[in-house]
């Protein structure tokens, strides 16, 4: 079953799918599902939609968002698209999660794709929801990896300079300073974010992939100190062609994880 929600955050809303599988009851697991870089809930050939089904069916209760300025949510991709903007999204989207009597009682687990990766791992559990992690190519390294590969050094720079950019990428996007600005300054670590965390976690890399380096999601591995698992795979950034194995890697992983987490109190 899908359900279509608004959900409060940054005064504007985000758009967000709830999918609860059949005979769900207080206490099933529900994964929120975080979108990467000019992406969107249904996700980049569709893997976020197609991952969130497979899930449904599996039991799982699934949550799929869009970030303020992206997909079917309030705001512009131009101006709203910031790392503390999607962080403040996705805060507000677990404190609705925390308001609804139907989750009380359910573990969470965080997924985050690309960039949402990035999210996932350095998102400050203030209410102690969120039992394990999953994130799919992350960015680790943010500075150099939009630099030197996503938006470029030229763009980069000319960001940096307070100039809107355009089609970065080969995608038709724009986007003024803030985004690039915010990277430059704020010195995102999410390895040493992750390094603090206490929850298990799941990498999944592709060595095909050619937008986010494999080296940085083995550092995470090699300095994560809870329990942890890597998955390396013949993937691409988007696991074009192999969504099913995809599915298949987070599935079978699921049960390990949740018996790994501490539970959530109630």
């Amino acid at each position: 079953m899908k359900e279509h929600l608004w959900i409060a955050s940054r005064r504007q809303r985000l758009s967000a799918m709830l999918h609860l599988p059949e005979g769900f009851k207080p206490g099933t697991p529900l994964l929120v599902l975080c979108h990467g870089f000019t992406g969107n809930k249904v996700g980049y050939n569709h893997l976020t939609l197609h991952l969130a089904n497979f899930l449904e069916k599996a039991g799982y209760g699934v949550l799929r968002f869009d970030y303020i300025g992206s997909g079917d949510s309030d705001g512009d991709f131009a101006t709203d698209t910031s790392v503390a903007g999607w962080q403040e999204d996705l805060t507000n989207v677990l404190q609705w999660v925390d308001g609804q009597e139907q989750f009380a009682t359910s573990p969470v687990v965080l997924y985050g794709h690309s960039l949402g990766g990035l999210v996932v791992l350095t998102h400050e559990d203030q209410i102690e929801r969120v039992v394990a992690r999953i994130v799919f190519a992350p960015v680790t390294k943010p500075v150099a990896n939009f630099r030197e590969r996503i938006i470029g050094p030229e763009l980069w720079q000319k960001s940096l300079r307070g100039e809107k950019i355009e089609n970065f990428f080969d995608r038709g996007f724009t986007l003024y300073s803030q985004f690039v600005k915010g990277l430059a300054t704020q010195d995102y670590d999410p390895i040493s974010a992750a390094s603090r965390l206490t929850t298990p976690l799941l990498i999944i890399h592709g060595t095909a992939d050619v937008v986010v380096p494999l080296a940085g999601s083995q550092e995470l591995y090699e300095q994560y100190q809870a329990p942890k698992e890597f998955v390396v795979t013949e993937f691409d950034h988007g696991a074009t062609g192999k969504q099913a194995e995809f599915q298949q890697i987070i599935g079978r992983r699921l049960a390990g994880l949740l018996a790994d987490a501490v539970p959530v109190a109630v």
